[in-house]
């Protein structure tokens, strides 16, 4: 049987290496499960099926048999990235509750290390987010923005500082007239004056 085993934080990690696990590799996955548990001292192991696409009523028996030892060794035997048709046979043999079965390794990791998912968060929130490239037009648009906004403050600056302009409500007020009869001019005033006695 092909296989790798690698470790992550204190766990041992056995990599079923392998597209059809049947009845050949049975007796070879017992001796390996045997080995880990009893012989090297390993209290949980995670047993990786990504690699397994198909498996046999022999096969469900060796996952059986794996949980059964970490147990009695006072481990645990977790398994991950089964495929659907694992699943289902798991279910009709109603073993699907009894073994412990994750999606992923990380999500396994995340059940024995919760502060390990929050320190991915904060280092994805962390990183900066990346510019966004401007075209040509863009930078055009903006430009045209920004000689807009410094006209309107030009404006409003020549506003304040001019004390004749008003707030554009007040209505411009006319001239006061006086009152009273308006003058005659000096041409009238010298046309009508009296004419001289005659002796």
């Amino acid at each position: 049987m092909r296989h790798s085993v690698s470790s992550r934080r204190d766990l041992t990690i056995l990599k079923i290496e392998e597209p059809v696990f049947d009845v050949r590799y049975a007796p070879d996955f017992s001796e390996t499960i045997d080995t880990m548990l009893n012989k090297e001292g390993h209290k949980h192991l995670i047993i990786d099926f990504s690699m397994v696409k198909a498996i046999d009523s022999c096969g469900i028996s060796c996952l059986l048999e794996a949980h059964k030892q970490a147990n009695q060794s006072e481990g645990l035997a977790i398994f991950v990235a089964l495929c659907q048709q694992i699943k289902e046979l798991l279910k009709i043999a109603c073993l699907d509750k009894q073994l412990y079965i994750f999606t992923s390794l990380n999500e396994v990791m995340t059940l024995i290390d919760p502060t390990a998912k929050t320190r991915r968060a904060s280092r994805k929130k962390s990183r900066p987010r990346p510019m966004p490239e401007e075209t040509p037009d863009d930078l055009e648009a903006i430009a045209a923005t920004d000689y807009a906004d410094e006209n309107i403050i030009d404006e409003a600056e020549k506003d304040e500082n001019d004390p004749a302009a008003g707030t554009g409500n007040e209505s411009v007020s006319a001239p006061r007239r006086k009152r009273g009869r308006p003058r005659k001019p000096e041409s009238e005033k010298k046309s009508h004056s009296p004419r001289p006695k005659k002796n």
